[in-house]
């Protein structure tokens, strides 16, 4: 497994859990958390596959934004 991680635009720790739960949801084998570190919120998510697509498809769809770094 690696870990993928995010740069995010979310704020708030309800939206974050709101997101954490859309994605596991639609990657079920996959351990997803947000590190929230000062302003940056970042996603983390321990994986053994390609998912970015399906990552940024659920940001967009709830009205964020992300990107892999």
């Amino acid at each position: 497994m690696h870990i993928e991680a995010y740069k995010t635009n979310v704020k708030t720790k309800k939206d974050a859990s709101l997101l954490v739960a859309y994605l596991q949801f639609v990657i079920s084998d996959c351990i997803i958390n947000f590190d929230r570190q000062g302003r940056e919120n970042i996603l983390k998510i321990e994986t053994n596959r390609d998912i970015k697509e399906m990552v940024y498809r659920v940001f967009s769809k709830q009205g964020f934004h992300c990107q892999i770094i």
